[in-house]
């Protein structure tokens, strides 16, 4: 898990990066069901390692994930540092787990 300064610090970079507006929501967990990628239905939580986000991507831990107009699921190599998380849109998403 990262801090919350870090959390914070990768939230207000995104807002830059990407020009919407970011929930401040601490969000556990979505389950995600994407209909236009080629990767099955399945549940990302924060903390935990995942392979294929995208066709190909390497398998990464999600240090968190932000609520927009979609969802970004941030690693250490996507989502920060200017680089794009990874994008789910709010119509394939059919659960969210806030922490608490």
């Amino acid at each position: 898990m990262i801090s919350e300064e870090s959390r914070e610090k990768i939230r207000s970079d995104l807002e830059k990066t990407i020009g919407v507006r970011i929930s401040k929501k601490k969000i556990k967990s979505i389950g995600v069901n994407p209909r236009q990628r080629s990767i099955p239905k399945m549940v990302i939580r924060v903390g935990k390692k995942y392979g294929g986000l995208e066709p190909g991507a390497p398998e990464e831990e999600i240090i968190a994930i932000f609520e927009s107009t979609l969802f970004c699921v941030c690693t250490p190599s996507r989502g920060t540092g200017g680089n794009p998380p990874y994008y789910f849109l709010r119509e394939d998403v059919f659960s969210v787990e806030e922490m608490k």
